[in-house]
């Protein structure tokens, strides 16, 4: 009779655990089309894919010859590899010499190159002291020796130079380097953090960490002038503690050469490359400020886009979006998609939508869009969530890098230690103007050898 009791409770009890647990499994995103969201491995395993604890993507870029670049960073090493959209594949390219990170470090020269800027592994935990003199600015005085620990002994980010044209045609196993040219190291014992070019692409600035010096690197002649620290102040705004508040991007205006980015109390300042001198603007970034608070920050950018119609936008680290007037020196707040913080990538799509990804590190991020059409707002898409079941399932939590495709294909790069690469199709009916997804005009790449498909893939 007891036998009889347990295996009647027993029974019940499994079958309300699987009717509370069933809905669960389906983790698929309700907010949209599921089969609009994949994602690639970057490569095939036991032969070229790029190893777990290396491949955390933080970096992406759109090339002209319609292809996806993309940069990994990691423990030991960072790669190259590139999305081959004629195979529907990821072909990694090698690694990019000694160097463990390239953090928002991808530019498309006038010729089709591409320039690397690499660093440490942003990703890297920072050993925190735990012990140490009460002083005034103790934590903050602490904090920056921290920081600045692992960078005593490195000898500082590299720019290289990769060619498209020769180096894709290669077959790599995954212990080949990639084919760069190393153009030297802009600023000693710093990661170079974002860069951006000149309208006639001779100019590369850049920004570095933790030190926040701002260069300028002439391609021709390989030389660097240092402008220095044009911050002054550190701060420490977060939302990730441990690392020094840094503005993330630049934007170099195709009118003027005027190189614009966030700086000190969150105004917009712009590079003027004639007197090589930085000029306080009156635009100034929304968020938290510390009028009221026991410690000093201001929020910074993140990213910087622009539309078709050449008007431009940032996001920044506190998850505003933006637009800017550069001629009035003024901005609209757009709003903020979500309650967390940080805005981890932003680009302007090719259906009059912005594209964001949301969420603090260590948290979980979710893809937001805003309607760039009268009627505006922002519509949240969700968690990267793929379903392909029996085949595979896969949940992407942190992701710091986007690029917008050719065909309009949104690719986000998953900062995780087996990182890979989401795509989301936009729908059709999102489309607007010349551009038409059930026809669209994809260029072949125009390379002196035929059709470029590997035989490795």
């Amino acid at each position: 009779m007891k036998s009889l009791k347990y295996t009647f409770f027993t029974t019940i009890s499994l079958c309300l655990f699987i009717h509370t647990t069933t809905p669960a499994q389906q983790w698929v995103n309700p907010n949209y089309d599921n089969h609009r969201l994949d994602c690639r491995d970057l490569g095939y395993p036991s032969q070229n894919m790029i190893p777990a604890d290396n491949s955390y993507i933080t970096s992406l870029l759109s090339h002209s010859n319609g292809l996806i670049y993309g940069a990994t960073s990691g423990k030991t090493q960072s790669y190259l590899f590139l999305y081959y959209k004629y195979v529907n594949k990821v072909r990694p390219l090698g690694k990019i010499a000694d160097q463990k990170g390239v953090h928002h470090g991808l530019l498309e020269g006038k010729d089709g190159e591409i320039y690397i800027g690499t660093g440490l592994n942003m990703f890297a935990p920072v050993k925190l002291t735990k012990d140490f003199p009460v002083q005034k600015f103790a934590i903050e005085n602490q904090l920056w020796k921290d920081i600045c620990a692992p960078y005593a002994d490195y000898d500082g980010g590299h720019i290289y130079r990769y060619i498209p044209k020769t180096g894709d045609v290669r077959r790599y196993k995954i212990e080949d380097p990639c084919p760069v040219e190393d153009l030297g190291i802009p600023v000693p014992k710093n990661t170079i953090y974002a860069m951006t070019m000149n309208p006639k692409k001779t100019i590369i600035y850049g920004i570095t960490y933790p030190e926040a010096h701002f260069f300028v690197f002439d391609i021709a002649s390989k030389k660097t002038r240092d402008i220095g620290d044009f911050l002054g102040k550190k701060v420490y705004n977060g939302p990730e503690r441990h690392w020094r508040t840094v503005p993330r991007a630049l934007y170099c205006d195709p009118e003027t050469g005027y190189v614009y980015t966030s700086g000190n109390n969150g105004f917009i300042f712009r590079f003027n490359p004639i007197t090589d001198k930085f000029e306080k603007t009156k635009i100034r970034l929304p968020g938290e400020y510390w009028e009221r608070l026991k410690s000093e920050d201001y929020p910074v950018v993140e990213f910087f886009d622009t539309d078709c119609e050449g008007n431009l936008y940032a996001a920044t680290n506190d998850g505003y979006l933006i637009k800017i007037c550069l001629e009035t020196e003024d901005r609209i707040v757009l709003g903020k998609p979500r309650v967390m913080r940080r805005c981890r990538a932003m680009k302007v799509g090719k259906d009059h939508k912005i594209y964001m990804i949301t969420g603090e590190l260590d948290k979980i991020c979710k893809l937001h869009t805003y309607d760039l059409a009268e009627k505006g707002g922002f519509t949240e898409l969700g968690l990267f969530a793929v379903d392909r079941s029996p085949y595979y399932q896969e949940n992407a939590f942190s992701l710091d890098c986007m690029a917008i495709g050719t065909d309009g294909t949104v690719f986000c790069g998953e900062s995780d230690r087996r990182g890979k690469l989401y795509l989301y199709i936009p729908g059709s009916d999102t489309f607007k103007g010349d551009y038409n997804p059930t026809n669209p005009v994809i260029q072949r790449m125009d390379y002196d050898t035929p059709a470029l498909i590997p035989e490795s893939l």
